[in-house]
């Protein structure tokens, strides 16, 4: 009897950088357990649309036929829920026990189910001992083997005739996911927001772990223009562009003035993390978008949250909550979360700043 294939899965709801980066590592320890991999693509739904698949990112055709078909399958869809029984989760931020590895994927192998569970991390998967830059560069190598679909392929090419990337300074600046949401969660508080994990709290954390104030990305950058390095700006927010437009205007480029053939949302998301990935450093926060384009193009992430000071973050979360326009007992509330969230991303021990501190800057901001 033909003995089945053994699969580790892996699936991720959220974004394209979030998915992909997901698919890399969980690809890479499948191969060290003498694993397949299977990826399940559910639908974009809120960001890319529920038409929107991974055969508008990979070529399907070269991908079952090519070199990796014996090792890859990404299918659109959801995992079954029935599909759970060894391993869940990877600690994105501990190394794996090796001991513990070797059993579950021992476990896998000897498993008379053909799939494992799913595994929904969005970071490194190290085994304890391993040097992490050889295990990026694995990982580089693996996205290299991926058969993108031809038209971003077509893209890549056509615009990396024009731009030298290795002398642009990527600057990500994040803001539309990030406020929409936090501003409603700030309107329509009740008091079951104060609890943790409720829309408010990771929002509000969301926010602070995610958006970096432009002042602090303009501080990041200047040492670079002054290297005479160009500006690629990538944002997801109308007007986000303005302040580096009005000091920088001969040095910038906007990435979306760049795609030189007619891509679709998803496919322009990959062309952008492509670009990303080819400059010589990349300025923002530690997005999954920025995460994926320093991941496969080997490219530093200067975290700009932490050259912002106080009053240039609270300015910013004072503007994306809509702090303003609530009601006094509710700024009361969003105020309890906020502190909670600036505490546990360490924003309150850097400022060297107490509760009461705080709540002035952010009033006078």
């Amino acid at each position: 009897m033909t003995q089945p294939h053994r699969y580790l899965l892996c699936s991720r709801k959220d974004g394209i950088g979030a998915r992909l980066v997901n698919l890399l590592w969980t690809w890479r320890l499948a191969r060290a357990g003498g694993l397949r991999t299977l990826c399940f693509w559910p639908p974009m739904d809120p960001y890319y649309g529920s038409t929107s698949g991974v055969g508008d990112l990979i070529d399907r055709l070269a991908l079952a036929t090519g070199p990796i078909s014996d090792e890859l399958r990404i299918i659109d869809g959801r995992p079954s829920d029935m599909l759970n029984p060894v391993v869940t989760r990877v600690d994105p931020d501990r190394p794996c026990d090796p001991a513990a590895l070797a059993y579950s994927l021992g476990r896998i192998r000897g498993s008379k189910s053909p799939a494992v569970p799913v595994i929904d991390n969005g970071g490194p998967m190290l085994t304890a001992g391993e040097d992490p830059a050889a295990a990026a560069e694995q990982v580089r190598a693996l996205f290299a083997s991926l058969p993108l679909a031809p038209r971003i392929e077509k893209s890549v090419k056509a615009v990396a005739k024009d731009h030298n990337f290795s002398r642009l300074v990527a600057v990500h600046v994040r803001g539309g996911d990030i406020v929409e949401v936090l501003r409603e969660a700030c309107e329509g508080f009740t008091p079951e927001a104060l609890e943790p994990d409720s829309d408010l709290d990771r929002y509000t954390d969301h926010f602070f772990r995610g958006y970096a104030p432009s002042p602090a990305c303009v501080r990041l950058l200047r040492p670079y223009l002054q290297q005479d390095f160009g500006l690629l700006f990538f944002s997801d927010t109308p007007g986000a562009v303005d302040p580096f437009q009005k000091k920088f205007p001969y040095k910038l480029i906007k990435a979306d003035d760049l795609a030189p053939v007619p891509l679709n949302e998803i496919q322009r998301a990959l062309f952008e993390i492509l670009m990303m990935s080819r400059c010589h450093a990349i300025i923002g926060a530690k997005s999954m978008f920025s995460t994926l384009a320093s991941l496969i193009g080997g490219v530093p992430i200067q975290d700009a949250r932490r050259q912002a000071t106080p009053e240039e973050f609270l300015g910013a979360y004072k503007w994306a909550s809509g702090f303003e326009r609530l009601a006094p007992e509710i700024q009361a509330g969003v105020s309890q979360v906020m502190l909670r969230k600036l505490g546990q991303n360490g924003l309150q021990e850097q400022w060297n700043a107490d509760g009461e501190t705080v709540l002035r800057i952010l009033a006078e901001a």
